[in-house]
């Protein structure tokens, strides 16, 4: 869901991405997986089995120490506060994710296309490249650079709007399905 950029390398075409990656805060390891990205995805791997672990261990000693444990209201937190603080994280690595992506493409030798104006846009208007000297004296070209970046940032925003608007209704239907099922088993 970022901006895709087209990126050449010895006549092979690969997509770099630009701005928040909504699947890699969604999806885990499975994005960098699938861009064949190993070094990010042991990164994020290693994230979620830590978070599994971590998970398991707090359920697995609050179920052995029941008895001896004084303040349950603690485990409750450690029980309900491992997957949200791992959601946290996945939600604020999901900031850099694309930025350091593109920029090892860009550091192991992929380049924009040779015509393909959007795609040098907005690698430089995002600051991923700079502008040459050549492209600051052209007027037009600057003028078309900068509406291909406020078109896209301006779809950033829409995306931005529609991952908040998109989680603020689950988390609603969570509380009420949760709600629901609280009344139903405390009033039958």
């Amino acid at each position: 869901m970022a901006i895709k950029v087209k990126l050449e390398k010895d006549g092979f075409i690969k997509d770099g991405f630009v701005g928040y990656s909504y699947t890699s805060a969604l999806l885990d390891f499975w994005v960098p997986a699938f861009r064949l990205d190993f070094s990010a995805f042991v990164f994020f791997f290693g994230i979620y089995m830590l978070e599994k672990f971590l998970s398991e261990f707090f359920e697995i000693y609050s179920i052995l120490n029941y008895y001896s444990i004084e303040n349950t209201w603690l485990l409750y937190i450690f029980n309900a506060g491992v997957p949200i603080f791992s959601f946290l994280i996945a939600l604020f690595i999901a900031f850099f994710y694309n930025k350091y992506y593109t920029k090892k493409m860009l550091k192991e030798g992929w380049k924009p296309l040779e015509n393909d104006e959007y795609s040098n846009a907005i690698l430089k208007g995002y600051r991923y490249l700079d502008y040459t000297d050549v492209e600051i004296r052209d007027e037009d070209k600057m003028q078309r650079y900068r509406s291909f970046i406020n078109k896209a940032r301006g779809n950033e925003v829409k995306k931005c709007l529609g991952f908040i608007i998109y989680w603020i209704i689950m988390f609603i239907l969570l509380y009420l399905l949760y709600n629901k099922s609280y009344f139903i088993i405390n009033f039958n």
